[in-house]
Protein backbone atom coordinates (compact mmCIF):
# COMPACT_ATOMS: atom_id res chain seq x y z
CA UNK A 1 0.00 0.00 0.00
CA UNK A 2 1.41 3.36 -1.07
CA UNK A 3 2.07 5.86 1.69
CA UNK A 4 -0.22 8.87 1.57
CA UNK A 5 1.67 12.10 0.85
CA UNK A 6 0.83 15.76 0.39
CA UNK A 7 2.22 18.36 -2.00
CA UNK A 8 3.89 21.55 -0.77
CA UNK A 9 0.73 23.49 -1.63
CA UNK A 10 -1.45 21.10 0.34
CA UNK A 11 0.82 21.07 3.41
CA UNK A 12 1.13 24.87 3.28
CA UNK A 13 -2.66 25.21 3.27
CA UNK A 14 -3.03 22.65 6.05
CA UNK A 15 -0.50 24.43 8.30
CA UNK A 16 -1.55 27.92 7.21
CA UNK A 17 1.92 28.74 5.89
CA UNK A 18 3.06 30.41 2.68
CA UNK A 19 4.86 27.94 0.43
CA UNK A 20 7.68 30.49 0.16
CA UNK A 21 8.44 30.04 3.87
CA UNK A 22 8.81 26.28 3.50
CA UNK A 23 11.10 26.80 0.50
CA UNK A 24 13.11 29.35 2.50
CA UNK A 25 13.60 26.90 5.37
CA UNK A 26 14.71 24.31 2.85
CA UNK A 27 17.15 26.80 1.30
CA UNK A 28 18.61 27.54 4.76
CA UNK A 29 18.88 23.78 5.45
CA UNK A 30 16.53 23.97 8.41
CA UNK A 31 14.09 21.52 6.91
CA UNK A 32 14.55 19.09 4.04
CA UNK A 33 11.36 17.66 2.52
CA UNK A 34 11.37 14.37 0.68
CA UNK A 35 11.30 14.33 -3.11
CA UNK A 36 9.25 12.29 -5.54
CA UNK A 37 11.70 10.02 -7.35
CA UNK A 38 9.81 10.39 -10.63
CA UNK A 39 9.38 14.18 -10.90
CA UNK A 40 11.50 15.58 -8.02
CA UNK A 41 8.46 17.34 -6.54
CA UNK A 42 8.47 17.90 -2.80
CA UNK A 43 6.31 15.42 -0.91
CA UNK A 44 5.20 15.37 2.69
CA UNK A 45 4.37 12.22 4.61
CA UNK A 46 3.55 11.83 8.32
CA UNK A 47 7.21 11.93 9.36
CA UNK A 48 8.13 15.03 7.35
CA UNK A 49 4.93 16.71 8.55
CA UNK A 50 6.02 16.13 12.17
CA UNK A 51 9.47 17.55 11.36
CA UNK A 52 7.86 20.60 9.77
CA UNK A 53 5.61 21.13 12.80
CA UNK A 54 8.71 21.02 14.99
CA UNK A 55 10.35 23.72 12.88
CA UNK A 56 7.20 25.85 13.03
CA UNK A 57 7.13 25.52 16.82
CA UNK A 58 10.71 26.68 17.28
CA UNK A 59 10.44 29.47 14.73
CA UNK A 60 7.32 30.71 16.52
CA UNK A 61 9.58 30.96 19.58
CA UNK A 62 11.90 33.14 17.46
CA UNK A 63 14.76 30.65 17.62
CA UNK A 64 17.29 32.04 15.09
CA UNK A 65 17.57 30.29 11.74
CA UNK A 66 21.31 29.75 12.22
CA UNK A 67 20.63 27.71 15.36
CA UNK A 68 18.20 25.49 13.47
CA UNK A 69 20.38 24.36 10.59
CA UNK A 70 19.91 20.59 10.07
CA UNK A 71 17.45 20.74 12.93
CA UNK A 72 16.35 17.12 12.69
CA UNK A 73 19.98 16.07 13.12
CA UNK A 74 20.51 17.90 16.42
CA UNK A 75 21.10 15.88 19.57
CA UNK A 76 18.52 15.89 22.38
CA UNK A 77 21.05 17.85 24.48
CA UNK A 78 21.35 20.53 21.80
CA UNK A 79 17.59 20.85 21.51
CA UNK A 80 17.29 21.09 25.29
CA UNK A 81 19.91 23.84 25.32
CA UNK A 82 17.95 25.77 22.68
CA UNK A 83 14.77 25.40 24.73
CA UNK A 84 16.56 26.50 27.89
CA UNK A 85 17.92 29.64 26.21
CA UNK A 86 14.56 30.39 24.65
CA UNK A 87 12.78 29.94 27.97
CA UNK A 88 14.99 32.65 29.51
CA UNK A 89 14.25 34.98 26.59
CA UNK A 90 10.50 34.36 26.90
CA UNK A 91 10.65 35.05 30.66
CA UNK A 92 12.37 38.38 29.91
CA UNK A 93 9.70 39.18 27.31
CA UNK A 94 6.97 38.36 29.84
CA UNK A 95 8.58 40.66 32.41
CA UNK A 96 8.71 43.43 29.79
CA UNK A 97 5.07 42.83 28.87
CA UNK A 98 4.07 42.98 32.54
CA UNK A 99 5.89 46.31 32.84
CA UNK A 100 4.03 47.55 29.77
CA UNK A 101 0.71 46.51 31.33
CA UNK A 102 1.61 48.39 34.51
CA UNK A 103 2.39 51.45 32.38
CA UNK A 104 -0.91 51.14 30.51
CA UNK A 105 -2.87 50.88 33.76
CA UNK A 106 -1.05 53.90 35.19
CA UNK A 107 -1.81 56.03 32.10
CA UNK A 108 -5.44 54.91 32.16
CA UNK A 109 -5.74 55.87 35.83
CA UNK A 110 -4.30 59.30 35.07
CA UNK A 111 -6.83 59.84 32.28
CA UNK A 112 -9.66 58.57 34.49
CA UNK A 113 -8.54 61.08 37.13
CA UNK A 114 -8.69 63.77 34.43
CA UNK A 115 -12.27 62.76 33.54
CA UNK A 116 -13.32 62.86 37.20
CA UNK A 117 -11.78 66.30 37.76
CA UNK A 118 -13.31 67.68 34.57
CA UNK A 119 -16.76 66.41 35.51
CA UNK A 120 -16.73 66.68 39.30
CA UNK A 121 -15.49 70.21 39.92
CA UNK A 122 -13.87 71.21 43.20
CA UNK A 123 -13.36 68.68 45.97
CA UNK A 124 -11.66 68.72 49.37
CA UNK A 125 -8.97 66.03 49.35
CA UNK A 126 -5.95 65.03 51.38
CA UNK A 127 -2.82 65.66 49.36
CA UNK A 128 -1.09 62.51 48.13
CA UNK A 129 2.29 64.18 47.58
CA UNK A 130 4.79 64.26 50.44
CA UNK A 131 7.85 66.02 49.06
CA UNK A 132 8.85 67.89 45.89
CA UNK A 133 12.42 68.43 44.71
CA UNK A 134 13.66 70.31 41.63
CA UNK A 135 14.10 68.30 38.43
CA UNK A 136 17.73 67.52 37.63
CA UNK A 137 17.86 66.24 34.03
CA UNK A 138 21.46 65.09 34.58
CA UNK A 139 20.47 62.86 37.50
CA UNK A 140 19.70 59.21 36.56
CA UNK A 141 17.76 58.85 39.82
CA UNK A 142 15.52 61.83 39.00
CA UNK A 143 14.92 60.59 35.47
CA UNK A 144 14.10 57.10 36.74
CA UNK A 145 11.48 58.56 39.10
CA UNK A 146 9.87 60.35 36.16
CA UNK A 147 9.98 57.26 33.97
CA UNK A 148 8.47 55.10 36.69
CA UNK A 149 5.34 57.26 36.89
CA UNK A 150 4.81 60.34 34.76
CA UNK A 151 2.48 61.62 37.46
CA UNK A 152 5.62 62.13 39.57
CA UNK A 153 6.32 65.18 37.40
CA UNK A 154 5.00 68.07 39.46
CA UNK A 155 4.50 71.82 39.25
CA UNK A 156 4.86 74.00 42.32
CA UNK A 157 3.85 77.64 42.81
CA UNK A 158 4.03 79.78 45.94
CA UNK A 159 1.30 82.40 45.49
CA UNK A 160 2.35 84.38 48.56
CA UNK A 161 5.83 84.83 47.08
CA UNK A 162 4.26 85.64 43.70
CA UNK A 163 6.57 83.09 42.09
CA UNK A 164 6.25 81.39 38.72
CA UNK A 165 5.57 77.69 38.39
CA UNK A 166 8.62 75.61 39.23
CA UNK A 167 9.14 72.13 37.82
CA UNK A 168 9.81 69.30 40.20
CA UNK A 169 9.28 65.64 40.94
CA UNK A 170 7.35 64.16 43.82
CA UNK A 171 9.52 61.87 45.94
CA UNK A 172 9.43 59.98 49.21
CA UNK A 173 10.29 61.92 52.39
CA UNK A 174 13.70 60.22 52.72
CA UNK A 175 14.81 61.10 49.16
CA UNK A 176 18.00 63.18 49.24
CA UNK A 177 18.52 65.81 46.57
CA UNK A 178 21.54 68.03 45.94
CA UNK A 179 19.41 70.97 44.79
CA UNK A 180 17.34 71.09 47.94
CA UNK A 181 13.58 70.87 48.41
CA UNK A 182 10.83 72.87 46.71
CA UNK A 183 8.12 71.81 49.12
CA UNK A 184 7.56 69.30 51.88
CA UNK A 185 4.35 68.25 53.56
CA UNK A 186 3.81 69.92 56.93
CA UNK A 187 3.35 67.91 60.09
CA UNK A 188 0.29 70.08 60.70
CA UNK A 189 -2.20 68.95 58.08
CA UNK A 190 -3.28 71.58 55.57
CA UNK A 191 -6.54 71.66 53.65
CA UNK A 192 -6.53 71.28 49.88
CA UNK A 193 -9.08 71.71 47.13
CA UNK A 194 -8.47 69.74 43.95
CA UNK A 195 -9.14 70.96 40.43
CA UNK A 196 -8.19 70.25 36.83
CA UNK A 197 -5.31 72.53 35.91
CA UNK A 198 -4.81 73.15 32.19
CA UNK A 199 -1.50 74.64 31.02
CA UNK A 200 -0.03 75.61 27.69
CA UNK A 201 2.49 72.92 26.78
CA UNK A 202 5.16 75.55 26.08
CA UNK A 203 4.39 78.04 28.87
CA UNK A 204 3.05 76.89 32.24
CA UNK A 205 2.03 80.45 33.16
CA UNK A 206 -0.59 80.32 30.41
CA UNK A 207 -3.10 78.30 32.36
CA UNK A 208 -6.60 78.32 33.81
CA UNK A 209 -5.23 78.81 37.34
CA UNK A 210 -6.51 82.41 37.58
CA UNK A 211 -10.03 81.20 36.79
CA UNK A 212 -9.84 78.69 39.65
CA UNK A 213 -8.42 81.28 42.06
CA UNK A 214 -11.11 83.82 41.17
CA UNK A 215 -13.90 81.27 41.59
CA UNK A 216 -12.61 80.06 44.94
CA UNK A 217 -11.99 83.61 46.18
CA UNK A 218 -15.62 84.42 45.40
CA UNK A 219 -16.55 81.43 47.57
CA UNK A 220 -14.44 82.80 50.43
CA UNK A 221 -11.23 80.79 50.05
CA UNK A 222 -7.71 82.18 49.89
CA UNK A 223 -5.21 79.93 48.12
CA UNK A 224 -1.57 80.15 49.21
CA UNK A 225 0.13 77.39 47.21
CA UNK A 226 -0.48 75.35 44.09
CA UNK A 227 0.85 71.82 43.68
CA UNK A 228 0.00 70.00 40.47
CA UNK A 229 0.76 66.42 39.42
CA UNK A 230 0.92 65.56 35.72
CA UNK A 231 -1.99 63.67 34.15
CA UNK A 232 -1.73 63.89 30.36
CA UNK A 233 -0.94 65.96 27.30
CA UNK A 234 -3.78 66.19 24.79
CA UNK A 235 -5.53 68.61 22.46
CA UNK A 236 -8.43 70.77 23.58
CA UNK A 237 -11.52 71.71 21.57
CA UNK A 238 -9.43 74.07 19.41
CA UNK A 239 -6.87 71.33 18.67
CA UNK A 240 -4.25 73.16 20.72
CA UNK A 241 -2.01 70.91 22.84
CA UNK A 242 -2.52 71.27 26.59
CA UNK A 243 -0.87 69.74 29.63
CA UNK A 244 -3.41 68.51 32.17
CA UNK A 245 -2.58 68.34 35.87
CA UNK A 246 -4.37 67.43 39.05
CA UNK A 247 -4.13 70.67 40.98
CA UNK A 248 -3.92 70.72 44.77
CA UNK A 249 -4.80 74.23 45.95
CA UNK A 250 -3.66 74.89 49.52
CA UNK A 251 -6.15 76.88 51.58
CA UNK A 252 -4.95 79.46 54.07
CA UNK A 253 -5.88 78.38 57.59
Amino acid sequence: MDEETLTIGEIAKLFDLPTSKIRYWEEKEVFTPRRNSNNDYRTFNIQSSIELLDVIFYRNLNVPIQKMKHFNQLSPESIYSILNDTEKEVEEELANLKNKLVGIEQRKRQLEELFVLKKGGYQFEKIEIEKIVPVDMSSPDDIQIQLEYLSNFTLYKDLEADSEFQMGISVTPDYQHQQGVLWEKDLVEKKYITCLLECDSEDFEKSNLTNHLDTLRDEGYKITRVIASYLATASDETNEPLDYYKGWLEIEN
